[in-house]
């Protein structure tokens, strides 16, 4: 008997792209309102990579700025290299219930990779 497929990762996930301003805050209205974070939630922060990943943790030392924006502190941009007035893509997992914050050079590895398969037709659309 042929063994059965692995499941597929059923990850929800909703991205939204936001630009850092100057305090270091990032719109986050329609990934926030997905993962049901509300003032006054506490979050941990970590960098992973070049990314910041935020999780709820009633002990966190962050919290989302009253506007329902992300602050990334300024300690967790340096190894980022995120800065004022960068992109950055936000995407929430509601499954495992995070938020990840990945800064434009990220996603620029991501897709100079995916288009490179694309051009040399190895490229894998599934």
């Amino acid at each position: 008997m042929p063994a059965a497929p692995a499941p597929a990762r059923q990850a929800e996930l909703v991205y939204a792209l936001s630009r850092l301003d100057a305090s270091g805050r990032l719109s986050a209205t329609t990934v926030l309102a997905r993962l049901r974070w509300r003032t006054p939630i506490r979050l941990a922060a970590t960098v992973v990579g070049t990314s910041v990943v935020f999780r709820p943790d009633r002990h966190g030392v962050f919290a989302l700025d009253p506007k329902r924006k992300v602050v990334v502190p300024l300690l967790l941009r340096g190894p980022c290299r995120l800065r004022t007035g960068d992109q950055a893509l936000l995407v929430a997992d509601t499954r495992e219930n995070l938020l990840a914050v990945h800064p434009t050079p990220a996603l620029e590895k991501i897709v100079l990779s995916r288009h490179a398969s694309l051009i040399g037709g190895t490229g894998d659309d599934d």
